[in-house]
């Protein structure tokens, strides 16, 4: 049985969407996190999210044909959705970000838009602008967990509250919502997590969930508690158990886009070592999952 006979993966979902297979290509608004500015989250590293062709000061329509150029080499795809992804996408003037995401979309091959953005960053005027388009557009918002207590930890500069309410106005002006949570927060036990995938599959307007595990990376200050002892990263076998035991709690509707973090290209950068790859991890999760008898959305009654 395959991890998709599990899971309802972001394939599945763009097939029955699109009839085919969607990929999506990374862009850039060119516009630093007005969080980061003010001192960031405690583990972010923007170099272990953003491609090199993003780092090259090119405009919109540059950066679609190199991300499209890689993707048609390595995966024979043929059709795009422009995500950006990285720093905070709604930051920024309205118009100019009107016309950058209105390119994007008038761009051959792209069939629509995925935003992503901090909670605190949605509004209505943003809603307004999001919903201007004749082509699909979705938002996806970097909710972390449920627990304030962890998102001081990870210095979001939010709080749980300023998620909901942002979820709520996407709700109301009909755009489709998926949320980033992150599991291995120092402090957090697995009935923490598991409160947050309980939210998350209660909370009707979220369509997706991408979930990562805390990595953590030179260069920020989570680095700094983990070289002083202070905290302990994760190990991917311990992940991978607490994915297991969580996936049964998420609805089985959403679709969960991403299940470990995906930026495994950049161990370079990581402080501990990742053991094995993607792939691997993957199948050890579906041997999990079947040995157990669980898929998503089993414990759920």
């Amino acid at each position: 049985m395959q991890l998709s006979e599990l899971i309802y993966t972001y394939s599945s979902a763009m097939l029955a969407k699109y009839g085919e297979k969607v990929f999506r290509v990374g862009v850039s608004t060119g516009i630093t996190c007005p969080h980061r500015d003010a001192g960031g989250c405690i583990f972010c590293n923007p170099g272990t999210f953003r491609g090199a062709y993003q780092d090259n000061n090119l405009n919109i329509e540059e950066q679609l044909e190199q991300g499209m150029a890689i993707l048609r080499k390595n995966s024979k795809a043929k059709s795009f959705i422009a995500y950006f992804q990285d720093e905070t996408s709604t930051a920024g003037d309205l118009e100019y970000l009107a016309d950058l995401f209105n390119r994007a979309l008038q761009y051959p091959g792209i069939k629509g838009l995925v935003v992503s953005t901090r909670p605190d960053y949605i509004n209505p005027q943003v809603c307004e602008m999001l919903t201007s388009f004749s082509q699909p557009v979705s938002v996806e918002l970097g909710m972390q967990s449920i627990h304030d207590k962890s998102l001081n930890f990870l210095r979001r500069g939010h709080s749980q509250a300023d998620t909901a309410r942002a979820i709520e106005l996407c709700r109301e002006w009909g755009i489709e919502t998926g949320v980033h949570l992150i599991l291995g927060i120092p402090e957090e036990c697995f009935g923490d997590m598991l409160a947050t995938i309980r939210w998350v599959s209660n909370n009707t307007a979220i369509r997706e969930v991408k979930l990562h595990n805390l990595v953590v990376y030179d260069g920020t200050d989570l680095a700094k508690l983990w070289q002083a002892g202070e905290i302990k990263q994760m190990p991917v076998d311990e992940y991978i158990e607490i994915l297991c035991e969580l996936i049964p709690w998420i609805r089985s509707d959403i679709v969960i886009s991403r299940l470990f973090t995906s930026n495994i290209l950049h161990n370079d950068l990581a402080m501990a070592a990742l053991s094995g790859n993607k792939t691997k991890w993957m199948n050890l999760l579906r041997l999990k999952l079947l040995e157990k008898g669980y898929k998503q959305g089993s414990a759920i009654i």
